[in-house]
């Protein structure tokens, strides 16, 4: 039988006395341990049957004190798995305009990809336009896992005209920055974006890819970046996993003309 360590739980005790619901006292004792990092994030919560022992209560009562606490994003279960302590959320500054491996990095985290595919194919009509292309151009696609510190991230299509960068194929993107190598191979100088973010039920590949747990939604951008001479650079779609990257938008309210 597998032991779990007793030691960050021996302490936590229901007050009888309290007004405060039993289930709300011990969301609120774990959530301390969570947030104080006693339980540090991927930290495996012992089995049920162990948490109502130690706070003497019933399985329905510790599942609301469980819901509470999920539905806060402080933990994650996995059917089959178990529960565990979640990851910090990496939230996204919108008027910062890095690639993956610049933003896991100035975060203090390990940036890693997993190239999955890449091969030259006919453009989906939105990606033809926004490059210029005819019928007979290809682009380069390129499927990539993200991941930070080991942790599956991102699920990443990236779309880049063959004619604009040829013999992209040379580098290894599974171990180099793709803006690294467009800057520093192809002389490009990367300005501006603009970023589509929208809220979606994950896919079986997203699931599969990303290791998702249960009823995690994706995070979907669609990213088109320019140059700083206005050209095209690149058309991405990249499926975050919800439960562990927000995007957070900077806006500033221009005074109407006019008004003093």
């Amino acid at each position: 039988m597998k032991a779990y360590p007793a030691e960050p739980f021996q302490s936590l005790k229901i007050d009888s006395h309290s007004s405060l619901p039993v289930y709300i006292q011990i969301a609120t004792a774990l959530s301390k341990l969570v947030k104080d990092r006693t339980l540090p994030p991927g930290y495996p919560l012992p089995p049920e049957r162990v948490l109502c022992d130690q706070f003497g209560v019933s399985r329905m009562t510790l599942r609301q004190a469980i819901g509470l606490l999920e539905r806060e994003g402080l933990i994650l279960s996995h059917r089959g798995r178990g529960t565990f302590v979640a990851h910090d959320l990496i939230r996204k500054q919108q008027q910062e305009l890095r690639g993956f491996t610049e933003e896991i990095l100035a975060r203090g985290g390990v940036p890693e990809s997993r190239l999955l595919s890449f091969e030259l194919a006919p453009p989906p009509e939105e990606a033809r336009l926004f490059f210029g292309l005819s019928l007979d151009d290809r682009v380069y696609e390129i499927k990539r896992i993200r991941l930070s510190d080991k942790v599956p991230l991102a699920f990443e299509t990236v779309l880049l005209s063959q004619r604009l960068y040829p013999r992209l194929e040379q580098f290894d993107l599974a171990r180099n920055s793709l803006y690294r190598i467009l800057e520093e191979s192809y002389n490009v100088r990367i300005e501006a974006c603009v970023e589509e973010i929208s809220a979606r039920q994950p896919t079986a590949e997203h699931r599969k890819l990303l290791e998702l747990p249960r009823n995690a939604a994706v995070l979907v951008i669609r990213r088109k970046t320019y140059t700083d001479l206005g050209q095209p650079l690149e058309f991405t779609s990249s499926a975050y996993r919800g439960d562990l990257y927000s995007a957070m938008v900077h806006s500033i309210r221009k005074r109407p003309i006019g008004e003093q």
